[in-house]
């Protein structure tokens, strides 16, 4: 536990300061664990194939790297999303490695790709909107209160099994505590931080994301159970990978850029490649 709140400790003030400066000083760090991300995805599902872990990590990065700039939502929308499984399918059938495996290693690959890439893509694109920043803090205080708060609720009250067959430890009052201490949290934040959005509409977002959150969780917890591994990667002393520890992030963050763009119609500023 001291290693873990050291690491957090360490981290957190340089992601604070980044998230706070916006433009490309943020977009360098999403990038680069964005890069992390693919790298431990990949490791974990490419059977020790590095060309296979290096090309497809470099594929995603370039995923992410169009949302983020907004050429994914723009008229080449279209010739990305061809772009990724034509990719994906030159590539392995040219370097197939083991034929028993190449096609779920295949497939591993592109949800790899759109889940670690795509998902943290579109998180980040929350920068880029109206009070930005704020949007971010509350996808911050979504995904880390449903799961702190899941923890505790889930250890003083919990009795019945969640998903036992995935995440063993869960139950179904520690996901409850964690929706409710989410939400609470969204609203004290919104009065600091914002983002300066109708309460009508945080008492739909505040649980909807939170409670994806606790699913992007499991979601991760069954991939890692699939493939036989603890954690994704040790880049965080005391807390596994990086891709765990964004894990509820990354379905929280789409969850609320969705909601903001096409329920409340905000505009968004996408980062161009000459300043941000």
């Amino acid at each position: 536990m001291l290693t873990r709140v050291i690491s957090a400790l360490v981290a957190l003030p340089v992601v604070l300061f980044l998230l706070h400066q916006g433009g490309w000083w943020f977009g360098g760090l999403l990038v680069a664990a964005g890069a992390v991300c693919l790298y431990e995805f990949m490791t974990m599902t490419q059977g020790g194939d590095r060309v296979a872990v290096v090309a497809m990590t470099g594929l995603g990065f370039l995923v992410m790297l169009a949302i983020l700039t907004g050429v994914a939502a723009g008229p080449a929308a279209p010739g990305l999303i061809a772009v990724v499984p034509l990719g994906v399918l030159l590539f392995y059938v040219f370097h197939t490695g083991d034929m028993a495996t190449v096609a779920s290693r295949a497939g591993l690959a592109g949800t790899g790709i759109l889940w670690a890439g795509g998902l943290l893509g579109v998180t980040g694109a929350l920068r880029s909107l109206p009070q930005g920043e704020g949007w971010l803090y509350l996808a911050l205080v979504l995904a880390w209160g449903s799961d702190t708060g899941g923890y505790f609720a889930g250890r003083f009250f919990g009795k019945h099994k969640l998903y036992e067959k995935v995440s063993p430890k869960k139950t179904w009052e520690g996901s409850v505590g964690g929706v409710i201490a989410a939400t609470a949290l969204a609203f004290g934040f919104r009065a600091i931080v914002g983002p300066d959005v109708e309460t009508v509409h945080l008492l739909i977002m505040a649980p909807l994301g939170a409670a994806l959150g606790q699913i992007g969780d499991l979601t991760e917890s069954m991939l890692k159970r699939s493939v036989g591994v603890k954690d994704s990667g040790s880049i965080m002393p005391g807390h596994g990978g990086l891709f765990d520890r964004v894990d509820a992030l990354i379905f929280v963050g789409p969850t609320l850029f969705i909601y903001a763009t096409v329920v409340l119609k905000l505009p968004v500023t996408w980062l161009t490649l000459v300043a941000g």
